[in-house]
């Protein structure tokens, strides 16, 4: 962690005075924090810091990130990895893309989405990452999920979105991944939606390791969404409560709690984006439901 520390200093020193001495495109640096626990007492703790060389905005940038995670559970003993990646976004005509591209030092991981903004918004992704459980870290199991999402809007006041996708898991499981989210602006001037969050996925090789994997699970969340705009700030809170079941329990409350800040995308030295969430969908074998999240990400331009 000291030398992740160490190059993260270096940066933002350095930063300034390489601003200072060209006259090509916008720099900047970034820290971001990512913090989960869930009901088994597994604890992720992610602490990243960015430089790029190349920022015009949110939309079109080049740099590297740095990470350091920790990984620590209830049961006793912790682990720490470093990782690197190389980021980037760029876009030509109507679509647009962006990605992150690293290794743990012992796979290849990484993001990747393209997408088209319009009447009829598609989006095509993908994400390979380690399977953050007890057994995923020492064992070293690995997921990649691809897929597609698209949104079609019906009216003024109705949105439909549907999602696609494959995962494939480290030994004999690969997931099947069908979600759908109907959405209904209730009043447009306060940014006040009604949405049903429908989710669906199969494994065909059920309880392998420990990480939940069913033979099919189900969930059905209707959900209030608030989202203001204050000084170009977005300000965004949702709660929903519905059912969720799979092959070997009976239906079961699901509920999910939101809340993010973002700062203005264009025109601004400072970026923010900061999410709280809670969610009580299962996540290792265990069933043991609950799931908290936090987020804050912060970039300064040159």
């Amino acid at each position: 962690m000291t030398r992740l520390w160490w190059i993260a200093v270096a940066l933002l020193w350095a930063t300034p005075v390489a601003a200072e001495n060209t006259q090509g495109p916008d720099q900047a640096v970034g820290f971001d924090i990512f913090g989960s626990s869930d009901a088994d007492h597994f604890h992720v703790l992610k602490l990243g810091a960015s430089y790029y060389p190349d920022y015009v905005s949110t939309e079109q940038y080049l740099g590297g990130r740095f990470e350091h995670v920790d990984f620590s559970s209830s049961a006793g003993g912790a682990v720490s990895q470093e990782r690197g990646y190389l980021n980037f976004a760029n876009g030509a005509g109507d679509w647009k893309w962006n990605g992150a591209v690293g290794t743990d030092g012992r796979s290849l991981l990484g993001s990747g989405s393209a997408y088209t903004q319009g009447s009829f918004r598609q989006e095509y992704f993908i994400n390979r990452d380690l399977v953050e459980t007890p057994m995923g870290l020492d064992r070293g199991l690995y997921f990649t999920l691809l897929g597609g999402s698209y949104e079609i809007p019906l009216d003024d006041r109705n949105t439909l979105t549907a999602l696609v996708g494959a995962q494939v898991f480290s030994g004999k499981n690969y997931r099947l991944h069908l979600r759908s989210n109907y959405v209904y602006v209730i009043e447009p001037d306060w940014g006040l939606s009604l949405q049903f969050r429908a989710r669906y996925f199969w494994d065909s090789y059920p309880r392998e390791f420990d990480y939940f994997s069913p033979r099919w699970y189900m969930e059905g969340v209707p959900t209030v969404q608030l989202r203001r705009f204050y000084d170009r700030w977005q300000f965004l809170a949702a709660a929903g409560w519905g059912l969720r079941r799979n092959n070997g329990t009976s239906w079961q409350s699901a509920r999910l709690a939101q809340v993010s800040i973002i700062s203005p995308r264009f025109g601004s030295g400072w970026l923010l984006d900061a999410t709280l969430l809670y969610s009580n969908q299962p996540i290792a074998a265990s069933y043991a439901y609950s799931y908290d999240q936090a987020t804050l990400s912060l970039i300064k331009r040159f």
